[in-house]
């Protein structure tokens, strides 16, 4: 998202709190008022920092903003956006997150799975939110909203070790955001917001504009372009891939309803509908394809409620099973195979974990998992690491966190 100022009023707040204080010792002798104002100001400077580390309640994803897991070979490959592991946050001022990967060996106790970041892109300001995907050569496409030359859509290509096929930053959109990216063949799609209305949206930052889709080559260069949407306030595109063609979908506001477009394995936009509405204005909806099922499935909320679809690849709404329980805000589906059937899972909002079945026509909640941990809305993520269990790797403002589920008896 763009980067905001978002502790002015804080910061405001408390130097009008020192001057009130300094003028207490007014009267005081000079040695006494020079010695009061330089130990307040040097306590309220400590108090400031203390609350903008304590108090995150501006926003969370100034700690850490964006994660994706890729499965490559035996291993697990997170890529996520941070300030630093542990984050060291700037909630008050421009974001400074650096994009960071780390090799996980897929295991059953999280304990085992020692988390060692390694810088993938550090630039001045932030990039974030990454996305990344694999296409079938082995090449990694990341892409992130970068702040460093005013606000761009940027990306950067890497061989399946982590060595650069095409430096980091390739321009995908002069002025583009909140970018993700998919994965078709050897080819990608990637999927971003341009332009943005002030006022509104969550914590009356404003809100997303115009959405677009541009395709990159297995080499890494864009190719053509195409408008999804303009005229609305439209935000957060997200886009998932089968073996024929691409998946996108966006949040629209006020409406605050869920729209997709199906865009065709050339790049071209094959069907545009909406999906459902009633969201909540903090984005919490995901798309993913299921070759079981030969169809994607979206998943979201609404409400204290919430939805899986199923859409086939011509763009249909085969369909939509309202009553579940809420997806929590920038987290995944994430499936697993089951059969015949396909099994679901996503984090509930605010604590638990979903179970769904999913089969042509039929989509079943199995059970409710009561899980402690409380998701954030940083970004969530996660993968199947065994039949019976789910590793999720979660963002924070303490930084990421790996949580196993087992998700039968």
């Amino acid at each position: 998202m763009f980067k905001m100022t978002c502790l002015r009023r804080r910061f405001a707040f408390v130097a009008q709190a020192s001057r009130l204080q300094l003028s207490r010792y007014a009267g005081g002798s000079p040695a006494l008022r020079g010695r009061s104002r330089k130990y307040l100001l040097l306590a309220f400077a400590f108090l400031t920092l203390v609350s903008a580390a304590a108090e995150p309640d501006e926003d969370h994803r100034a700690w850490q903003h964006g994660i994706d897991l890729l499965r490559i070979g035996d291993q697990l490959l997170l890529v996520w956006g941070s300030p630093g592991n542990p984050p060291r946050a700037n909630p008050g001022g421009d974001w400074q997150h650096d994009i960071y990967t780390a090799w996980l060996k897929p295991a059953l106790d999280a304990a085992a799975l020692p988390v060692e970041p390694r810088l993938l892109v550090s630039r001045p300001e932030a990039q974030e939110p990454p996305s990344a995907a694999i296409n079938s050569r082995g090449a990694i496409l990341v892409t992130s909203e970068d702040g460093s030359d005013g606000i761009n859509q940027y990306a950067g290509l890497w061989d399946s070790a982590l060595h650069v096929l095409r430096k980091y930053p390739l321009m995908i959109k002069r002025g583009g955001h909140s970018g993700h990216v998919a994965a078709l063949g050897e080819n990608f799609l990637v999927a971003y917001g341009e332009g943005w209305v002030d006022g509104g949206g969550f914590l009356d930052r404003g809100t997303g504009k115009d959405i677009y889709v541009r395709s990159v080559g297995p080499d890494g260069k864009p190719g053509g372009e195409s408008k999804l949407s303009s005229g609305h306030r439209d935000g957060w595109p997200l886009v998932a891939a089968s073996d024929r063609n691409w998946l996108v979908v966006w949040q629209r506001y006020p409406q605050m309803t869920l729209q997709l477009a199906l865009i065709s394995a050339a790049g071209n936009v094959i069907v545009q509908r909406q999906i459902i509405d009633g969201l909540p204005v903090r984005y919490a909806y995901d798309v993913e394809f299921a070759p079981a099922l030969g169809a994607y499935v979206v998943a979201g909320a609404t409400g204290e409620e919430g939805f899986v679809g199923l859409v086939g690849v011509n763009g249909e709404l085969l369909k939509l099973q309202r009553g579940l329980p809420p997806m929590a805000s920038e987290s995944r589906i994430i499936l697993g195979s089951g059969g015949a059937q396909t099994i679901a899972v996503y984090p509930v909002r605010p604590r638990g974990v979903a179970v769904v079945r999913l089969a042509a026509g039929a989509i079943e909640l199995l059970r409710l998992i009561d899980q402690p941990y409380t998701w954030d809305y940083a970004g969530t993520t996660g993968v199947f690491v065994a039949p019976d269990q789910v590793l999720f790797a979660t963002l924070s403002i303490t930084g990421m966190r790996l949580i196993p589920v087992r998700i039968r008896d």
